[in-house]
């Protein structure tokens, strides 16, 4: 991961050249998909953030970390994040460790939704048993990673779902808004924003989200504080992601 500024040297790799680096790292991730149930939980996180990294690279991407003014709480999380396509979920998942929730529309094909279960992520196609799965997971004190506006375009984040945050009211976990966007140079910013409070009501954490992510995609500046309406609960702050 790169925190620096990007060098205007760097340069987008050529269309051969990006398929050059591929080919290896495509065989390596076949092997990890064919492997991963191998070993506990940990290892297929590992796998999750290796992979990821490798794909990245391959394609002249890297990732720089902006981090929240206040760190995120310890205990369990539900990280919700904007994605135009699946660069945004790769970059996200060698920043913030956790179990992925993709959006069925990105994994459109049997073989993708194949393996991407059997890496360990959840598919969401709006049924009741995601919801249930990742309210398990939170009530265990995990971390999710989901993308509640879809698949959506630029500086559009998407209309956040309240059925894909309603886990962390369910389980009562932090929701901690995150904004993915490509810049200049060949870097994507994974920009870490202040949690939100669980509450009560799904459909309010999901446009307090959702206004967080829009503000850094529109301006690139710190979403700004909504005293009221977003407050943090006793304990944020204590650790850093």
């Amino acid at each position: 991961m790169d925190h620096g500024t990007p060098s205007p040297a760097r340069t987008a790799m050529t269309p051969v050249l990006a398929r050059t680096a591929m080919t290896p790292v495509l065989a390596r991730t076949a092997v990890r998909a064919a492997t991963a149930t191998w070993g506990g939980a940990r290892r297929q996180q590992r796998l999750r953030v290796c992979t990821a990294a490798d794909l990245l690279l391959a394609r002249g991407l890297r990732v720089r970390v902006v981090n929240p003014a206040l760190a995120w709480p310890r205990g369990p999380r539900l990280v919700v994040a904007n994605a135009a396509g699946w660069t945004d979920v790769l970059a996200l998942a060698t920043v913030v460790p956790g179990t992925p929730v993709v959006d069925a529309a990105l994994a459109g094909t049997p073989l993708l939704r194949a393996l991407a279960r059997r890496g360990g992520l959840l598919v969401d196609d709006g049924s009741g048993a995601v919801r249930a799965g990742v309210t398990a997971l939170l009530r265990a004190g995990g971390t999710v990673t989901a993308h509640p506006g879809g698949p959506a375009e630029g500086d559009d984040p998407g209309r956040f779902r309240a059925r894909a945050l309603a886990p962390a009211v369910d389980a009562q976990a932090a929701v901690c808004p995150v904004a993915v966007r490509e810049v200049d140079g060949g870097v994507v910013e994974v920009h870490l924003l202040p949690a939100l409070a669980p509450g009560r009501d799904a459909r309010a954490l999901a446009a307090l989200a959702e206004y967080a992510v829009a503000h850094v995609l529109e301006s690139g500046a710190p979403a700004p504080s909504r005293p009221g309406r977003a407050r943090s609960r006793v304990g944020y702050g204590r650790s850093r992601t």
